[in-house]
């Protein structure tokens, strides 16, 4: 069931290679499955310019797995014409000052301070989801780090918000801003990462919680078809995440799938969903939400 793609091990060598240069200055150390994961994405994704990671929202895995693809992406093309990555991010635009701020900043208790001063992060645990995870903190603490250490990174926050709509003109609003990112820096590369639905290439064909004659909202990828990208759906055979279902915002369990003893990643050029490869890590541990009143 768990059987990884010819073209991974091709790329055996290229993972050894970039398993090696992985950063020694994030945050906190990702696990070692998810830095073999980025590896594994990295060299899979050599050709391509953009890499979107569709998530479960409210794991730690999910965020580490983007500050290590950051930091691999920025070693490959280390030297090339428009080296450096954007690491883009399901967070409200309003944030981008606060973003920008902290990291140009030393990273002490101040500038955290200012970085969740806003009224994104200020919503309270029981009411939030995976978004605004404590994952998410420490992946911008160690993008602000790699920064300090000279590599061209930057963070967008691509979320305009609905303007009092809903999915179906929120989803389109954050492709505009991602199309205009990507035609700003044409040879910049990105890392996006999203929530796996906003991910998909194509909506479902059935979904729960619609009205007769309402359709699935078209997902935010495929507003931007067109656009040279690698669709990475990101998984895990088991664990937890953070999310609000039933009223409730708590650590949700995966369906358990078995253990595995490390992340596959293979191409899925048939994926109904418009997915263009599946990464499978052996677990998912749920991250709270920040709680701004603790955190000060």
């Amino acid at each position: 069931m768990w059987k990884s793609n010819h073209r991974v091990w091709r790329c055996v060598g290229l993972v050894s290679g970039l398993l090696l240069s992985l950063s020694t200055v994030a945050a906190v150390p990702a696990p070692s499955a998810v830095r073999e994961a980025a590896a594994l994405v990295a060299a899979g994704a050599s050709q391509e310019r953009i890499v979107v990671l569709g998530e479960l929202h409210g794991t730690h895995e999910a965020p580490a797995l983007a500050g290590e693809l950051v930091g691999l992406r920025w070693r490959q093309a280390h030297g090339a014409p428009g080296e450096g990555v954007t690491l883009a991010l399901e967070i409200h635009a309003t944030e981008q000052s606060r973003i920008d701020a902290f990291l140009d900043s030393s990273g002490d208790a101040a500038a955290r301070d200012a970085l969740i001063s806003g009224p994104y992060w200020a919503v309270e645990p029981e009411r939030s989801d995976g978004r605004r995870s404590v994952a998410m903190l420490t992946l911008l603490k160690s993008v602000r780090e790699r920064r300090s250490a000279g590599e061209d990174l930057r963070v967008l926050a691509f979320d305009p918000g609905s303007g009092g709509g809903d999915a179906n003109v929120r989803n389109p609003r954050m492709a505009a801003v991602l199309r205009e990112a990507f035609a700003r820096d044409p040879e910049r590369r990105f890392v996006v990462l999203v929530g796996n639905y906003h991910a998909r290439r194509a909506p479902p064909t059935r979904v729960g919680g619609l009205l007769p004659g309402q359709s699935p909202p078209v997902p935010t990828m495929a507003h931007l078809a067109d656009v040279p990208m690698l669709r990475v759906n990101v998984t895990a055979a088991r664990g937890e995440h953070w999310a609000c279902r039933d009223g409730s915002c708590q650590p949700w369990p995966l369906e358990d799938r078995g253990a595995i003893p490390g992340p596959r990643f293979h191409r899925s050029p048939r994926d109904p969903a418009g997915r263009d490869a599946q990464l499978v890590l052996p677990e998912y541990s749920a991250a709270r939400p920040v709680d701004v009143g603790r955190q000060r």
